[in-house]
């Protein structure tokens, strides 16, 4: 029981950065009909951001928040730069400018902070909470849970009570008919992409506290890691993927230790597979995801 308890919080830590990604990939896809590429270097930057303002002094929750915005603007200028101008394009066109701008953040965080990694503290430093018996989770580990819940909460709570929520769940309808009602939906692209930028430079200050060192590398592979859950969830469904994020993050937990021992070799390194397998068998038995809606063509 204690093991599963610490197995338990260790998986809803992980699915909580994977469900961030996740959603921020969803969001943005759902708007702009476009899959962000650079999307891995906006949690690099939220990262790295946040090493280099708690340098400078400032508080953890206003490091913290800077990050987040400062993600989330950069976001926000991808999307008015390069995305904006591409509507009407085909679609690879933009896709493959976000490949472009993944290469020009990368470098760019290579000049401002350099290659070597780095990591960010704790605020509550090695403190842990007793659970039951022998289990104690880390203060980090419920922290990381209950701020990634509360950020996903706040934003889905936008989504359906605000004017700007209603605008962009118009916007990604149809753009021209909520054009046609007079929904901004250029502000409207922007202040999505921003939101994602925010979700994901969150992420990246999640992934940098739970690895003893982050450097530029760690940005690609977290986002390819939680690429699963956007497929498993729905592409076109924000609450879809975050449930797939965290169940895709328990079962990377829990599948080396009750299932790897029972496969041999091919137990070996399970977590690293475990969730592109899950994928494959969605896009193979339900490829629209567990909440995303199946294409309709009325001929």
């Amino acid at each position: 029981m204690t093991d599963v308890i610490m197995l338990a919080a260790a998986g809803l830590s992980l699915g909580a950065m994977y469900a961030l990604v996740a959603l921020g990939f969803s969001v943005i896809y759902r708007a702009s009909r476009v899959f962000n590429f650079a999307h891995g270097e906006l949690l690099g930057i939220g990262a790295f951001s946040m090493t280099s303002l708690l340098a400078a002094g400032l508080p953890w929750p206003a490091a913290l928040a800077v990050a987040m915005t400062l993600a989330g603007l950069i976001a926000a200028g991808v999307e008015r730069a390069v995305v904006r101008p591409m509507i009407g394009r085909p679609v690879f066109v933009t896709i493959i400018l976000t490949l472009f701008v993944a290469l020009l953040l990368r470098a760019l965080m290579i000049v401002i902070w350099g290659v070597q990694p780095r990591a960010i503290e704790s605020p509550f430093g090695e403190a842990e909470l007793a659970v039951s018996g022998d289990a104690a989770i880390s203060y980090q580990t419920l922290a990381q849970i209950g701020v990634a819940v509360l950020a996903m909460a706040a934003f889905f709570a936008l989504l359906k009570y605000s004017r700007l929520g209603i605008g962009m769940r118009a916007t990604s309808t149809d753009q021209e008919v909520a054009q046609a009602l007079g929904i901004p939906v250029g502000r409207v692209l922007g202040a999505t992409w921003f939101l994602a930028g925010m979700l994901a430079g969150l992420a990246g200050v999640f992934a940098a506290m739970k690895h003893a060192m982050f450097g530029h590398e760690s940005t690609l592979i977290i986002a390819f890691r939680a690429f699963p859950a956007v497929i498993v969830g729905g592409l076109t469904s924000p609450v879809g993927t975050v449930i797939a994020g965290f169940l895709l993050g328990l079962l990377e937990i829990f599948a080396p230790v009750y299932l790897g021992p029972h496969l041999g070799g091919f137990g070996h390194n399970l977590q690293n597979v475990f969730p592109y397998v899950i994928m494959i068998l969605f896009l193979m038995v339900r490829p629209y995801g567990l909440l995303g809606q199946r294409d309709v063509e009325r001929l």
